[in-house]
């Protein structure tokens, strides 16, 4: 082979070469686009994104609410023409400030559905200014120092409705009239919840005749328990949640202890089945419940993701409220106006019933009672009225 003919092959190579290299980088090029980037698409809607901040892996009910809500919406045509999308951040204490701001601020949601406890909505309160629809059931959340901007609106019902419907099932339904209260230290919604329900049970003619706390993570429960078997009252409240509350429930009934078992809406969360390898030992209590008319809604959560409680309500209202709030302002632009919209509400029918929402941005709603049995909720004994005295 002659020089001249072996170097217009080796051109001719070279060439082919770069040709080929290129089209792998135009491949790889290709393959890093389509995994990150999703193609254009003028029938594509807009969306409105909307912060969503509940717990991991317990109490996720709320954000279950909030999607099958965000479900009906979406496949109804949205809200003002965009479809709705979630930016999630987990529940932690150490960040759900931070995280409110990040989400307000960087992701430039319109709203946040969330937190779920108050010890965090108090947090969140201070540095928003846009709507916070809350799970949280403290009332004095909204309070000037907590909610400065007045923000912050609670979906759930109060601490105060629930306290007061508990004490008048607890006096008048389940004729009780001495009750021992055990809560955690330093815990706003529980110290709010215990105070609500002394004063109601109180005022009803009922004797609280034990106040104990316990420390944050505890497992066991001795000292607290030995005073309340001594005192053998007729109902124990237990103002906190699972998993603590499945482990003080089941030491008394080790210790002899055959006081009533009552709480509030937290109670009725599948954890509460669910800690215990043997659930004999807590079955039969009383906690303050969901809406029993809300038959559509349990229907269409109980096909979804099984069992309904309160808080996957308190979710799917918290969503449902902030749409028809934004169609009545007709925009996106105000966080102020849509605050504005959310405080007119009147007789929203959802998951649960809101009257109306009070001076302190409290719901004045139909909240029930109910006895579990066999982690299912009973027929409700009593429900809440509209008449607003629980709320003030």
């Amino acid at each position: 082979m002659n020089a001249k003919i072996f170097r217009l092959m080796l051109c001719v190579f070279l060439s082919l070469s770069v040709v080929l290299l290129s089209g792998c980088d135009r491949i790889r090029d290709i393959g890093m686009t389509d995994e990150m980037v999703t193609p254009s698409d003028e029938t594509t809607m807009p969306t409105l994104k909307v912060g969503l901040i509940h717990p991991q892996p317990n109490y996720t009910s709320f954000g279950k609410g909030a999607k099958l809500a965000q479900a009906e919406i979406n496949a109804a045509g949205g809200v003002l023409g965009m479809q709705v999308e979630f930016v999630y951040k987990e529940e932690v204490t150490a960040t759900v400030a931070q995280d409110a701001t990040e989400l307000a601020e960087s992701e430039a949601v319109v709203a946040i559905l969330g937190p779920l406890f108050s010890s965090h909505a108090v947090k969140v309160g201070p540095v928003i200014n846009i709507p916070v629809l809350l799970g949280a059931t403290r009332a004095e959340v909204t309070a000037d120092a907590t909610d400065p901007n007045d923000f912050m609106f609670l979906i759930a019902g109060s601490n105060v409705l629930q306290a007061e419907l508990l004490a008048k099932v607890v006096v008048n339904q389940l004729e009780k009239k001495t009750a021992a209260m055990i809560w955690q230290n330093m815990d706003v919604y529980s110290e709010g919840f215990v105070q609500s329900f002394k004063a109601s049970f109180e005022k009803l003619g009922g004797s609280v005749v034990v106040e104990k706390t316990y420390e944050s993570g505890a497992m066991m429960f001795t000292e607290q328990l030995t005073a309340v078997k001594a005192a053998a009252p007729d109902v124990l409240l237990l103002a906190s949640f699972p998993p603590a509350n499945p482990h003080i429930m089941k030491e008394a009934r080790d210790m002899g202890i055959e006081s009533t078992f009552i709480g509030s809406d937290g109670w009725d969360d599948p954890l509460m089945s669910t800690t215990l390898t043997d659930n004999e030992p807590i079955d039969g209590y009383y906690c303050t419940n969901l809406d029993p008319d809300a038959v559509d809604f349990n229907a269409a959560y109980g096909t979804k993701y099984g069992s309904v409680d309160g808080i996957a309500a308190a979710g799917y209202d918290a969503l449902k409220i902030l749409k028809m709030a934004i169609e009545t302002v007709g925009s996106t632009d105000d966080p102020a106006a849509i605050r504005d919209a959310i405080a007119k509400v009147t007789n929203y029918e959802g998951a649960t019933s809101i009257s109306h929402f009070d001076a302190n941005r409290n719901p004045v709603k139909s909240v029930g009672v109910r006895q579990i049995l066999n982690g299912m909720p009973q027929v409700d004994i009593i429900e809440a009225t509209h008449e607003g005295g629980a709320t003030e």
